[in-house]
C-alpha cells in the first residue's frame, strides 16, 4: 500500500500542474443510467437437486453520475450505484496535459479482457461468461492515455491482485487464513500489500470503420498476464466486434510433501463475437461468446472434473444472445427484448469423473436508459 500511495502521491504532482491558470467556471453535470429487466429463467446449469424454472424482475443498474471542472484542464467524475452497497463505484481525476495527452488517476474501469469488457456495462442485457473471470474490475490506478490521429495507446499501473482464499495443497507451511506477509493466499500478493503495481498496455488503431485493438498486462508480482486482442467495425449502420482474450493466472499452491509454494499455471479463454444494426426503429443485436477453462494439472496427475471457480462447470461454456432495442424514445428510454442460451460441460452428480453437456435458457424483456 505504502508504494502504491507513492505512485499516487507522485502523480498529485501532475494533477496541479494548471492550478494557478485561471479556475474554470464552476460546472457539475449530473447523469445516470438505469436498467430494469424481466427473465423467464429455465437454469438447467445448477445440480439436479438445484435446477430451477423461474420468472424474476430485476433492477440491474440504478447508477448517478456527477461529472465537473476543476480548472479549464482538470475534471472529476464520480459514479455511484444507488441499488448497491458500498454504493461508491468509480471516482477519478483527470488532466488534459495536452490535446493529446491525459492522465487519469482514482478508480476506474481498468483496461482488460479485451472490446467485450470495453463496450459492455451495467445496461448491457447479456454478458460473456468469461468476464466473470476478470481480476480487474474497478480499482485504483493511474492512467496515461495518448491520441493523435485517430490512435490510442496507454499505459496503466493498477493496484495489485490479490486473491485472499487458502491455496490448494496441504504441508507444513499451510496456514488458516491469507495474511499481509502473503502466507495463506492463492495469489502472491499478501492481503493489501502492494509490493508492485500491476502494468497494463493498451493500443487502439483507427484505419477507416475499423479499430484493432490490442492489450497486454502483467499481474500478481508478474507471475500472471493477461493478453487480448480483437478488431471492431463501426458505420453508421452496424456496429461490431471480435475479440479473444487469454488470462493466464499463475497461483499459488502448496507442495503436498515439502509444504513449499509451488506455482500452478491455470488459463482461462473467452471469445466474443457481437454484432447490433441499425433498422429505422429498431436495434437487433446478436452475440456468441465461449469460455474456456483449463485448470493447473499436477504432473502425472488426470485433469480436475470440478472447475476451480467452485462450480461444477468443467471445459467450457457457450452463450449465444439475440435481441433488438427499441429506439423510438432514444437513449433515455431504450426498451428490448432477447433469448439467451448457455451451454457448458459440466461434471455430473452421481458419477465422479464423468460429464454431460447442460443449458440455461433466457427469455428477457428490459427497459434501459441514461442520460
Amino acid at each position: 500500500m505504502k508504494r502504491q500511495l507513492g505512485l499516487c502521491g507522485f502523480l498529485g504532482l501532475l494533477l496541479p500542474v494548471h492550478l494557478s491558470a485561471a479556475t474554470a467556471a464552476v460546472e457539475v453535470e449530473v447523469g445516470g443510467e438505469y436498467h430494469f429487466s424481466l427473465v423467464n429463467t429455465d437454469d438447467g446449469l445448477n445440480t439436479d437437486a438445484a435446477k430451477i424454472k423461474k420468472t424474476e424482475f430485476g433492477v440491474k443498474a440504478a447508477k448517478l453520475a456527477l461529472r465537473g471542472k476543476l480548472t479549464d484542464q482538470i475534471t472529476w467524475n464520480v459514479l455511484a450505484q444507488l441499488d448497491k452497497s458500498p454504493a461508491l463505484e468509480r471516482y477519478w481525476l483527470t488532466n488534459k496535459l495536452t490535446d493529446q495527452f491525459d492522465v487519469s488517476v482514482g478508480v476506474q474501469k481498468i483496461r482488460t479482457y479485451g472490446w467485450h469488457r470495453k463496450l459492455t456495462s451495467s445496461l448491457t442485457p447479456v454478458k460473456g461468461a468469461y468476464l466473470a473471470y476478470n481480476p480487474y474490475p474497478d480499482v485504483m490506478a493511474v492512467d496515461f492515455a495518448y491520441k493523435i490521429a485517430g490512435q490510442s495507446v496507454a499505459f496503466t499501473l493498477a493496484k495489485d491482485y490479490s486473491d485472499q482464499t487458502a491455496p490448494s495443497g496441504s504441508g507444513a507451511t499451510a496456514t488458516t487464513g491469507c495474511t499481509a506477509s502473503g502466507a495463506g493466499c492463492k495469489s502472491w500478493n499478501g492481503r493489501d500489500v502492494q509490493k508492485q503495481p500491476a502494468f497494463l498496455l493498451e493500443w487502439i488503431g483507427s484505419f477507416g470503420e475499423l479499430q484493432p485493438l490490442v492489450q497486454a498486462s502483467s499481474y500478481d508480482l508478474g507471475k500472471s498476464s493477461i493478453v487480448s486482442a480483437g478488431l471492431r467495425y463501426k458505420n453508421e449502420i452496424l456496429d461490431s466486434y471480435i475479440d479473444y482474450t487469454l488470462d493466464t493466472r499463475v497461483k499459488k499452491g502448496l507442495d503436498p510433501v515439502t509444504g513449499d509454494a509451488r506455482e500452478e499455471k491455470n488459463k482461462i479463454g473467452g471469445l466474443a463475437v457481437y454484432g447490433e444494426f441499425k433498422a429505422g426503429a429498431l436495434s437487433p443485436y446478436l452475440m456468441f461468446t465461449t469460455l474456456d477453462v483449463a485448470d493447473y494439472t499436477a504432473e502425472g496427475a488426470k485433469e480436475p472434473k470440478v472447475n476451480s471457480s467452485a462450480t461444477k462447470l468443467d471445459d467450457n461454456e457457450q452463450t449465444i444472445a439475440l435481441g433488438t432495442y427499441f429506439e423510438n424514445w432514444g437513449a433515455l428510454y431504450r426498451p428490448y427484448v432477447g433469448i439467451a442460451s448457455v451451454k457448458g460441460k459440466y461434471v455430473k452428480d452421481a458419477t465422479a469423473g464423468t460429464e454431460e453437456d447442460r443449458t440455461r435458457l433466457d427469455l428477457m424483456a428490459g427497459l434501459t436508459g441514461k442520460f
